[in-house]
């Protein structure tokens, strides 16, 4: 070899990245019109995330709740963002397994002034390398998988939600849809016999409070229709938001089924939840890497030992060489600080961890009676309205025989009408309770098409 030197040059430098700039604006513009919909099928049929199937996305025909929640896992903005941050923490653990670089020290004196004459230069080099380093790696590393293992549970506990949000926001603009078409329907009814009524109040069959009234009924119901419509197009957006499209994007979206009766009491949902819900697993492994935090800031505490080779020419020109040690007594500090804050960081995640358990079985009993309550006033509604479509039909044909008039007919149909948005209502309210327990349990999705 010529140049050992410049070997050895190549050879560092030949491990050092490479810095290349990357613009944000454009790119980020760019990323802001979402894959398309070749890349999304493609990334549903290969989807790999905890709790969610993966799925053949068909977008020729309507699409359900759970195709829209998966959807919105893979192109959220929000979580792939999150993402990122999973990729800088499996950076965080390539890191924590690296070794120390060791220190080459060079130096040379030349003499100078009297009774330099005859002198040679003086010459030092040495290599050190920190051996404390080879202690506290395995520690290191730990905790480094540990936070790892939290912030990929937390992205995974982020994903589940953001699908069931999909799921509920699916509904939710079916079940507005349905209103709305409802009070457009009774709007039209009433519309229709206006005239009727005018006539009447003209002929003096009908006393012009009575218009008032129908008028003023009419009115209610076209603000309410619009009202609905106005909660339908905001739903439409946030859906589009969910899934990380454009706002102006119209998927066409498939009957949603029945969701499942809840059976199971509370007690038995919380503890399904505990082995389920990644938001827990994340603070377990989160508490585990601050236990490894605390235990790398005790093994600071003691002393850091370095060793290498050093080697030395005087200016007499006598050469020594030998083994040069580095020792960091702890004798003022000791570490003590970090040891502090690490131990109440662990004891920080104990509160939290038990904070996030009692928040969780508190929202599972209070999402269950809920859904038991709207369960029982959906089932009374029905018996309302069972029998306010056998007085509808039968004020109908009365009313045809010109046996009933047209108010108090079209009072009942009201009722009706009434009695039909509030189930709708109820069903949109039940729908969005399930759907959150459903979250707050982390039950898996069933086969079911919903």
């Amino acid at each position: 070899m010529r140049n050992p030197l410049a070997i050895l040059a190549v050879a560092v430098l030949s491990g050092c990245a490479a810095y290349h700039a990357k613009p944000l604006r454009g790119p980020a513009l760019a990323a802001l019109q979402g894959p398309t919909r070749k890349a999304l099928v493609r990334a549903a049929h290969t989807l790999r995330v905890q709790g969610l199937p993966p799925l053949d996305l068909d977008f020729q025909k309507p699409l359900t709740g759970k195709e829209l929640g998966v959807i919105a896992v893979i192109a959220n903005p929000a979580l792939r963002a999150l993402r990122a941050r999973e990729r800088v923490a499996h950076a965080q653990v390539f890191a924590a397994g690296l070794l120390p670089d060791p220190v080459i020290q060079f130096s040379a004196l030349k003499p100078y002034g009297l009774g330099a004459s005859g002198r040679t230069a003086a010459l030092s080099d040495g290599f050190l390398w920190d051996l404390s380093r080879l202690v506290t790696q395995g520690t290191d590393v730990r905790m480094a998988r540990e936070q790892a293992a939290a912030v990929r549970f937390a992205v995974a506990w982020h994903e589940w939600i953001a699908a069931n949000a999909a799921r509920l926001g699916t509904r939710r603009v079916y079940w507005l849809h349905n209103e709305w078409r409802i009070a457009r329907t009774a709007q039209h009814l009433w519309a229709g016999h206006e005239s009727l009524l005018a006539r009447d109040v003209h002929q003096g069959l009908l006393a012009r409070r009575r218009l008032l009234y129908v008028q003023a009924a009419q009115d209610r119901l076209r603000m309410t229709a619009t009202a609905l419509h106005r909660a339908l197009v905001q739903a439409r957006l946030a859906l589009n938001r969910e899934l990380g499209l454009a706002p102006q994007t119209r998927l066409p979206l498939a009957h949603p089924g029945p969701l499942p009766v809840i059976t199971a009491p509370p007690a038995v949902l919380f503890h399904r939840a505990l082995a389920r819900r990644l938001d827990l697993v994340a603070l377990v492994a989160a508490y585990h890497s601050a236990d490894a935090a605390l235990l790398r800031a005790i093994l600071d505490q003691y002393p850091r030992l370095s060793l290498g080779l050093a080697g030395a020419r005087n200016s007499s020109g006598v050469s020594e060489a030998g083994i040069q040690l580095s020792l960091v007594v702890p004798l003022f500090n000791a570490n003590r600080g970090a040891v502090a804050i690490a131990r109440a960081r662990r004891a920080e995640l104990f509160r939290r961890y038990v904070a996030r358990l009692a928040s969780a079985r508190s929202q599972i009993y209070a999402l269950h009676a809920r859904v038991a309550s709207l369960d029982r006033e959906i089932q009374r509604l029905k018996g309302r309205r069972a029998l306010l479509r056998r007085a509808a039909r039968a004020a109908r044909l009365s009313y045809v025989a010109h046996a009933l008039g047209l108010v108090s007919y079209m009072t009942l149909t009201q009722s009706l009408l009434s009695a039909q948005l509030r189930i709708s209502a109820l069903h949109l309210a039940r729908d969005s309770a399930v759907l959150a327990l459903d979250a707050a349990v982390a039950r898996p999705w069933s086969g079911a098409r919903s």
